[in-house]
């Protein structure tokens, strides 16, 4: 974002009240992570999990589901993140996280439906990393956290962002353009003063401003072009955020495809039937993670 619209943004949050803070979990789970792989104390990534008991039991439940069940029944937490991985861990501390840090702050989307398009993307991102990609772990907090703004908008400026999706909804309309024109700035921008609040690396911050237009942004960052397209992929294959936007519906796979096709050299070898069936493959897998994800997670008290 500009400067102008940056300094606008910061005064409008700071009239209104502070961004919520991360979770300290997660502030220590990235501090312990943000190493060589060689670096990382294990024991010590234990030692923090197992300070949230609820976060342990998720990992625990997650480690024994039919998604990742080993051989034998995972019984303490340091099996379980043998078992997941830690950067797997790391993803799951924020995917549990961060739901329920924002469960009653925002009411204008239903807290399932936007989590499962955050976790959709985030998955579909992971996988296209894999795919394509020599950044590897990045893509998946890139692809949970790109719509934050959307939760910091609603947290902040209720009345206003109501209007957006009432508007949207209405007029079957991009979701940024009507922010821009009601608000005067996007998700996009606020998730990236998130982002900084929360000091979460540079290409997580960037990634959550351009991820809409990856061109815009003026570095390498090849994360914005995977979760650019990851978004896409949910939105046009009904991991949304329940109301049509004909400008997504009318993508193509073609068109889905075209920034990856321009960007990694690998995307543009493959067939398209091959490109096709991953992309069928990714969104049935999304899907399926997502449920499994929310029917293991606990639920916020009524309140």
């Amino acid at each position: 974002m500009d400067s102008v619209t940056h300094d606008l943004l910061t005064q409008r949050v700071g009239l209104l009240g502070n961004l919520p803070a991360m979770p300290s979990i997660l502030s220590v789970l990235s501090e312990e992570l943000s190493v060589r792989a060689s670096q990382i104390n294990v024991d010590r990534v234990v030692e923090t999990i197992s300070y949230d008991k609820a976060l342990a039991a998720q990992c625990l439940r997650l480690a024994n589901s039919a998604l990742f069940r080993q051989r034998a029944d995972v019984s303490t937490v340091k099996e379980a993140v043998l078992a997941l991985g830690l950067w797997r861990i790391r993803d799951l501390a924020f995917s549990c996280s961060l739901p329920l840090m924002f469960a009653h702050v925002c009411r204008s989307i239903r807290r399932e439906v936007f989590w499962r398009h955050s976790l959709g993307a985030a998955l579909i991102a992971q996988r296209l990393e894999k795919e394509f990609s020599k950044h590897k772990n990045q893509a998946y907090l890139c692809g949970l956290l790109h719509d934050i703004g959307v939760l910091v908008n609603g947290v902040l400026f209720p009345e206003e962002f109501r209007n957006v999706l009432e508007e949207a909804i209405r007029e079957k309309t991009s979701f940024l353009d009507m922010e821009e024109r009601v608000l005067g700035f996007t998700h996009a921008e606020s998730g990236r003063l998130l982002a900084e609040l929360w000091r979460l690396p540079l290409e997580v911050s960037e990634t959550i401003e351009f991820h809409h237009h990856p061109e815009d942004q003026s570095t390498d960052n090849e994360l914005t072009v995977i979760v650019s397209v990851a978004d896409k992929i949910c939105f046009k294959y009904g991991l949304d955020y329940g109301y049509e936007d004909e400008q997504q519906l009318a993508l193509t796979n073609e068109d889905l495809w075209a920034p990856l096709h321009r960007r990694f050299p690998k995307a543009a070898e493959l067939s398209l039937e091959a490109r096709d069936d991953l992309i069928e493959n990714v969104i049935s897998e999304a899907g399926s993670i997502a449920d499994q994800v929310f029917s293991l997670a606990p639920q916020p008290a009524p309140g």
